[in-house]
Parts: structure tokens; C-alpha cells; sequence
């Protein structure tokens, strides 16, 4: 015999509160990610015309991804909150089993999408990384 699914002994509310993880990774990223663009503004300056264009454009790239961060933030706390909830029971005559398939297939596929997008980010930000480390050293 296969062990329960972890949904399988998971009310809703707790499932939807473990799943708070994924905006908060989000959020922390986001964040981040504001706070390099603030200071990549910074670095730009506003001493010619095309600095100060930079600079203005990426205090709105940061202040948009700060927004994003503020949005998992308000999911974050939300979801949190249901863990207590009970389970309430479900009408298995409304539930439509092959939509939620198609619904699921989809969501995986997009969550696999965005991992890897994540990914090749990642490793170009290394690389990045990695050549600016190479000119310190010179």
C-alpha cells in the first residue's frame, strides 16, 4: 500500500497555508531584485540626459517589482490564515474531474516553465557574476 498523498491528509486550509511558501519565495525575490535596481540607479546617476532616463526607468522597474513583493506579501498573509480553518465538506457532484486534469496539466506545465526561465536567469546572472569578479581581479 502507497503512502496518503500529502493532500490526501491535508485539509484546504492547510494545503493553501503550505502553499504560502511559493509568494514568499516570490516576495524575497522580488525585493531583491527592487533593491539591485535602486542601487543600479543610484550608479547611473542623473548627470546627462540618457543617465537620467536610466536612472528614472529603473526606480519604476523597482518601484513595479516592489509592488509584486507587496502583492505575495497580502497572498502570504491570507493564505497563512486559512491554515486553522476546518475541513468543510465538498459536493463530489460539482466537481468536474477533467477540468481540474486539464486545469492541473496546465499549472504544472506553466510552474515547470517558470522554474526554468528562473533557472536560465540564474545562471546568467553567475555568469555575470563571474565576469565581474575576473575584471576585479585585473
Amino acid at each position: 500500500m502507497s503512502e496518503p498523498d500529502e493532500t490526501e491528509t491535508q485539509s484546504c486550509g492547510e494545503e493553501i497555508a503550505a502553499s504560502a511558501e511559493v509568494p514568499e519565495a516570490w516576495r524575497d525575490l522580488m525585493r531583491h531584485v527592487a533593491i539591485n535596481l535602486d542601487a543600479h540607479a543610484s550608479w547611473i546617476g542623473t548627470a546627462s540626459p540618457e543617465a537620467n532616463a536610466e536612472h528614472d526607468g529603473l526606480r519604476r522597474v523597482a518601484d513595479a517589482y516592489r509592488d509584486m513583493a507587496n502583492a505575495a506579501d497580502r497572498a502570504v498573509v491570507v493564505m497563512r490564515s486559512m491554515r486553522a480553518l476546518p475541513a468543510a465538506p465538498h459536493d463530489p457532484a460539482a466537481f468536474d474531474g477533467a477540468a481540474f486534469a486539464s486545469w492541473m496539466r496546465d499549472k504544472i506545465a506553466r510552474q515547470r516553465a517558470l522554474a526554468a526561465l528562473l533557472e536560465r536567469h540564474a545562471a546568467s546572472s553567475a555568469r555575470a557574476l563571474d565576469a565581474a569578479a575576473l575584471r576585479d581581479r585585473r
